[in-house]
């Protein structure tokens, strides 16, 4: 090893820098104006790669001292297939978010999209999300005929997040029947008739759906293949970085 303006480790080596785990608490400690550290892999490898030991304990730590900073950030831009990060689990789970977690684009899952619900006798239950072709919006209200008519007002923000334009109304009766139909839907509400006639007086309930606004996407849209990187993922060579016996780094 050898320093000047700065250390280098001159090889050829299987390993650049080691610490022996019964010497150092922390093996290595690296302060920089811009970066503590900056790894660079010059074949198709890894360009840092952590082993975490103990249960709980995680293989890479990140984590910021700074007003709105950021713990770990991961980037890729060259090519549709890049991954800005990945993860990958056989038994647990691939990622695990304590707190909000907010998306600035699309999301897409291949598997089911459920949330855990506790019950009475304390278990936890999932119920699964209702999936369409299109974007759609859903609202839900309760309404009474009056002398047979009775007429609905649309909640002004669910009209804000809404296509201009026909929307479904699906109604339920919960008393006599008698023949609900709907009448003169328009960017404000809709009227709900009995075509019992003038004395129907019942309750009923509605269910209104309407497009997305400034989204239209195409109708069964065809996505490309995710597992081609699953299986890129999945086949780097877990032992690259693996500590030595006697516990180095």
């Amino acid at each position: 090893m050898t320093s000047g303006d700065k250390w280098r480790a001159v090889g050829p080596a299987s390993v650049g820098f080691e610490t022996k785990l019964s010497t150092f608490a922390v093996g290595a400690r690296i302060n920089g104006l811009e970066s503590g550290l900056v790894a660079v892999c010059e074949d198709s490898g890894t360009g840092v790669k952590g082993t975490g030991k103990g249960e709980g304990r995680p293989g890479v730590h990140g984590f910021s001292g700074s007003h709105n900073g950021v713990g770990v950030k991961g980037e890729a831009h060259d090519g549709e297939g890049t991954i800005g990060v990945w993860g990958r689990s056989e038994d647990g789970y691939a990622g695990y978010f304590d707190g909000p977690v907010h998306v600035n684009g699309d999301l897409e899952v291949d598997g089911n999209k459920g949330v855990t619900v506790r019950m009475d006798d304390g278990t936890y239950r999932v119920l699964y999300a209702v999936e369409a072709p299109e974007h759609w919006f859903e609202d839900f209200g309760f309404g009474r005929l009056v002398d047979g008519r009775a007429q609905v007002t649309l909640d002004p923000g669910f009209v804000a997040v809404t296509e201009e334009g026909p929307y479904h109304v699906f109604l339920t009766e919960y008393e006599a029947a008698s023949g609900l139909y709907v009448t003169d839907r328009n960017s404000r509400g809709f009227g709900v008739r009995a075509a019992s006639g003038a004395d129907a007086r019942s309750e009923f309930g509605y269910r209104v759906v309407a497009r997305r606004r400034g989204m239209q996407p195409e109708r069964f849209a065809v996505r490309r293949d995710t597992s081609a990187a699953r299986r890129t993922g999945s086949s780097e060579d877990s032992s690259a970085a693996s500590p030595s016996k006697d516990g180095a780094a």
